[in-house]
């Protein structure tokens, strides 16, 4: 059921980034993320393993090895993972396609500074950086994917 969401909102995704309004964003940086996006889904990987780090002014965090199957997340540091843990203990673990949704999300609200960068082969993001407001401390949230293996 969650893989068909995600699925749909990835298509949706898409199709509002065909006709997104360019007025707010930079378009080189709006076209950098569609341009890895598109990458991204060209090459249909479904089944990988990635360590994730999440920085923000949230609980303390090591980074995590996330094992992915069929675009649904299950293991963390090699052990099954339950969806309570998923939104609970683990509630920044994210697979790349939910990556891809954070960040169009959160440049719909217009953040104050954003920093991306994309894997060059995949185009999958491996820096994600959101300041969402210029005078609020405390409210940055970053994601650094460190390695990434097909399975």
């Amino acid at each position: 059921m969650q893989q068909l969401i995600i699925k749909k909102f990835i298509s949706i995704l898409f199709i509002s980034l065909l006709f997104y309004s360019c007025n707010s964003i930079d378009p080189i940086e709006l076209n950098e993320f569609q341009m890895n996006f598109n990458k991204w889904k060209s090459h249909d990987i479904t089944s990988y393993t990635i360590t994730l780090k999440i920085s923000c002014f949230c609980i303390s965090t090591d980074p995590i090895d996330i094992k992915v199957e069929n675009n649904q997340i299950i293991e963390i540091n090699s052990a099954p993972v339950t969806s309570e843990q998923l939104n609970n203990e683990y509630w920044y673990a994210k697979t790349i396609d939910e990556l891809f949704i954070f960040i169009d999300e959160e440049i719909k609200k217009e953040p104050f500074q954003q920093v991306l960068e994309f894997n060059e082969t995949y185009g999958f993001p491996e820096y994600i950086y959101f300041n969402r407001e210029e005078m609020l401390v405390d409210e940055e949230i970053g994601y650094t994917i460190s390695s990434f293996n097909i399975d």
